[in-house]
């Protein structure tokens, strides 16, 4: 025999787990936080370009030249970022670091635009917490990492 009163609606209502808080939205976002941010998208932003230190080429490959036939057109337009020593350096102190779970998590948040954040947190078996956590600090190591060499580059 069940007892009905171990069933009592209200006290279930009241027991049941707060609606989750928005997935898009970084709960920690500090200042630096978001100064790093804004640097972060203009790397994206910066990395896809085509043009960095020079004019768009003209006349294609030498093969190309050789050949004497053009198998496709050149594109000539697309995103020309401005030469920037910030990003430059920024890139990297990208490039130089271990593909790890932090460079993913980078990945998936800047570079693939994963959305919902949850989701993405779930594939790589960590809660979204501990990925806006391990996103923060892989921004702040980058950061750090691209400032020495900034440092090192313009020297004294």
């Amino acid at each position: 025999m069940i007892r009905s009163d171990l069933y009592d609606p209200e006290a279930l209502r009241l027991a049941a787990t707060a609606p989750a808080p928005d997935d898009d939205v970084d709960p920690e976002a500090s200042d630096e936080q978001r100064d790093l941010d804004q640097l972060c998208e203009r790397w994206v932003a910066w990395k896809a370009t085509r043009r960095f230190y020079g004019p768009s080429p003209s006349m294609g490959s030498i093969l190309g030249q050789l050949s004497g036939t053009r198998t496709r057109p050149l594109r000539t337009d697309g995103p020309n970022a401005a030469c920037s020593a910030e990003l430059a350096a920024f890139h990297l102190a990208y490039t130089c670091q271990p593909d790890a779970l932090d460079k993913q998590v980078f990945d998936l948040y800047y570079v693939h635009r994963v959305a919902p954040v949850k989701v993405a947190a779930s594939a790589l078996r960590i809660s979204r917490k501990h990925f806006y956590s391990v996103l923060g600090d892989f921004r702040k190591r980058l950061y750090s990492a691209s400032q020495s060499i900034l440092a090192e580059r313009m020297g004294p």
